[in-house]
């Protein structure tokens, strides 16, 4: 593994002889570059699809397609868009004989074994290249069953046929009496460009329905109950003198609007109505569905329809939505919005039930929490969430409005697409953007996020922030597995297979719980979060060295006993965060005093050469780690300002300006990249798992927004010591 140096020395950001706001803005303008608000997509999507576990998984179950039986095949086909050629993992387990492709290569084929013992599970580690790339299965039916269930990286799965290009879902053929022979190294093999494979039938279909009802409403809505919209962008001719103007054959009672604003409203009939010459603006048009005949047949003179907003995978123009109760219902104009399931309703096309489906699709989280290729703008996740404070606390100390509304786009998103996710989920069996939320399943899920859309609030106070914090509250108070004593803790899962307790969860937790109090005045939300600080010291400090240990094992009721150097900077930042301006009227103040600055005094000691502490503390030939370098730089800064170090704070302050010196001069390149930030971990008994096999990477979420507050800390101690002195004497 490299170590120290990172980069070359002469493209340290120290060496360009700027200010610590330039440095800072430098990291912030940096991340905001690389990750640009472009990351949701919506794609047109057959209702008929395969839908996801709550995993992500897909069940690729073909018997509840193509029946149960003895004999037959069939192909199934994806699409894998990257933005980076990279390695990814992808799961599957059989419920019969299935070849797997990749860009037509052959990389999985089942045995006799994967159809006896179908929980048999494989892990394939293969490449994607940059682009498109073909995912195919051969399936074979048999007595026992027909498919897979497969997993794959965090990406959308798009159609491989032509004419369904940007159609989101997988395809499958009609059962195939013999075995196709796949790959383009085969002879007469097939591939997704053969034109043998246009001559069989594809599922779900895709045909447009032209017979029967005589409206698109009919078609779509053939209930006849309620109020549905139909929705375009008009686009009328560039030239003044054009004569522009809308004919509609009204099949009942039909309103339409233009702009907001009322063009018609009628019963049965045909009606022309002028429009606005060099105009563009949403048509929207209401129908009551009832009786045998309702909708309308919208024609245009001296103007066009286009689609109200980029839709991949159809070329219609008009989208579907409803039915509504009420007419004053579908009349809401917040409703036109294609990111948004409009009161759980999907918006729908007039072809092969077809719908849309927001997608977040910014190649990102793959194996690390790294932009890979794409954006991790709209994401909901826990690193994400302290690198937004971070941002947002850069903002305001810079005076930098662009990287606040930035900030504030980012968390408005995924509070705005929130109960359109829930839908998502409840439709498709796993949401195709913010996941994490939705599941709500542990506290990595919420409480780092959850900080930051409050930290947003207190500048502004959007109450929709409010009504996400208070389920967030909800799932820690009341649904968050706790021990007997009350402290929080992880239930065995996935790979790590036993209980545990995380010292990460300490800023999973607290600092939102602490924020919201602030905000609410929950005390017992307070409380909650001060009685963790204690309780987790009871399991994971080491009092020989004066630190945390970073899990405990609750199965083998025991520590692991390694000083993780993040899994302590969580504590020590947390403990800081939450103890800022509280009082000795908070119960348990003196003991949360206490053991912050007995872990303070030991972290200080383990401060290396550089300024820079190690991945693991008590190691030194282990390689010299940036965020918990940075956490503990922010904890020492609070604990100054706060006067919680009495008259050893010129001590920590000299701590902190070296921590930050270090890792300007060895982990942050001129180009505000940051370097040496631990990957995401698992845990283990030896500390080799930490120093070897958790490696650094570059501009990992975990490191850029704790820099950034680091530095802000440090920004604001101008003078700080010196008074805290002077009131001391």
């Amino acid at each position: 593994m490299k170590r120290l140096p990172y980069f070359e020395p002469e493209w340290s950001i120290a060496k360009d002889n700027g200010t610590l706001k330039s440095q800072l803005s430098v990291i912030a303008d940096r991340y905001v570059g690389a990750n640009p608000p472009t990351t949701f997509r919506v794609r047109a999507v057959s209702r008929n699809q395969f839908i996801q576990s709550a995993d992500g998984s897909w069940r690729l179950d073909l018997t509840s397609e193509l029946g149960a039986g003895m004999d037959g095949y069939s192909i199934i086909g994806g699409i894998l868009m990257s933005g980076l050629e990279k390695q990814v993992t992808i799961g599957i387990s059989c419920f019969s004989p299935v070849e797997l492709y990749l860009n037509d290569n052959l990389i999985f084929c089942s045995t006799f074994t994967d159809e006896i013992n179908q929980d048999l599970g494989h892990s394939i580690d293969t490449q994607l290249k940059q682009g498109r790339n073909t995912l195919t299965l051969i399936c074979r039916r048999t007595a026992a069953g027909f498919g897979c269930q497969i997993s794959l990286p965090q990406t959308t799965v798009l159609s491989p046929l032509e004419g369904r290009e940007g159609q989101a879902g997988w395809v499958w053929s009609d059962l195939l009496e013999t075995k196709p022979v796949w790959g383009s190294k085969a002879a007469d093999g097939l591939n997704w460009n053969s034109k043998e494979l246009n001559l069989l039938h594809w599922n779900p279909d895709a045909e447009k329905e032209t017979i029967g009802a005589v409206t698109p409403q009919q078609r779509i809505f053939p209930e006849g109950r309620g109020y549905c919209i139909a929705w375009c962008k008009l686009e009328s001719g560039a030239e003044k003198t054009n004569t522009c103007s809308l004919v509609i054959e009204s099949f009942g009672y039909n309103k339409v609007y233009l702009g907001g604003e009322l063009l018609l409203a009628c019963e049965a009939g045909t009606f022309e109505i002028p429009v606005p010459s060099h105009s563009s603006a949403d048509l929207k048009v209401i129908s009551r569905c009832a009786g045998t005949a309702y909708g309308a047949v919208v024609q245009t003179k001296g103007c066009g329809l286009l689609p109200p907003g980029k839709i991949n995978g159809t070329d219609e123009s008009w989208v579907y939505t409803g039915c509504f109760e009420s007419e004053s219902e579908a009349k809401q104009e917040e409703l036109l919005n294609l990111l948004v399931m409009p009161g759980g309703k999907r918006w729908l096309l007039d072809r092969g039930n077809l719908c849309l489906r927001t997608f977040f699709e910014g190649s990102y989280g793959d194996k690390y929490w790294v932009s890979q290729g794409g954006s991790a703008f709209g994401r909901w996740d826990y690193p994400l969430g302290v690198t937004l404070f971070g941002l947002l606390r850069t903002a305001v100390s810079l005076g930098k409005e662009d990287i606040r509304y930035y900030v504030e786009r980012h968390i408005k998103i995924c509070v705005s697409l929130y109960e359109s996710a829930i839908y998502d989920k409840a439709l498709n069996g796993n949401p195709a953007f913010d996941q994490n939320l939705v599941r709500l399943e542990c506290l990595d899920d919420c409480g780092s996020m959850g900080l930051a859309m409050l930290e947003s609030y207190k500048l502004d106070p959007d109450e929709r922030y409010l009504e996400i914090a208070h389920r967030i509250r909800e799932f820690i108070v009341h649904k968050l597995p706790k021990l007997e004593d009350g402290t929080f803790y992880r239930p065995s899962a996935g790979s790590h297979g036993t209980a545990t307790i995380w010292a990460d969860d300490l800023y999973m937790s607290t600092p939102f719980l602490r924020c919201l109090y602030d905000i609410t005045g929950d005390i017992e939300a307070l409380k909650l979060a001060a009685g963790q600080f204690l309780k987790f010291s009871s399991y994971l400090f080491l009092p020989e060295q004066g630190v945390f240990s970073h899990v405990y094992d609750l199965s083998r009721k025991c520590a692991t006993g390694i000083p993780w150097g993040r899994g302590n900077g969580w504590v020590l930042f947390s403990f800081a965060y939450f103890l800022d301006g509280l009082t000795e009227e908070l119960e348990n103040y003196s003991e949360l005093i206490k053991l912050f600055l007995t872990l303070s005094h030991s972290y200080r000691k383990l401060q290396g050469e550089k300024g820079l502490w190690h991945q693991v503390l008590t190691d030194s030939t282990s390689y010299e780690e940036a965020s918990c370098t940075a956490m503990f730089t922010y904890a020492f800064c609070k604990g100054i300002k706060n006067g919680w170090y009495g008259e050893e704070a010129p001590l920590y302050r000299e701590a902190a300006e070296k921590g930050f010196k270090g890792l300007t001069e060895y982990c942050i390149d001129r180009n505000g990249s940051v370097h040496g930030v631990c990957k995401g971990s698992g845990f283990s008994f030896t500390k080799e798992y930490y120093s070897d096999e958790l490696f650094w990477v570059t501009n990992d979420n975990h490191g850029i927004g704790i820099v950034l507050l680091a530095g802000n800390e440090l920004l604001s101690l101008d003078g700080t010591v010196e008074n805290i002195l002077e009131e001391i004497k």
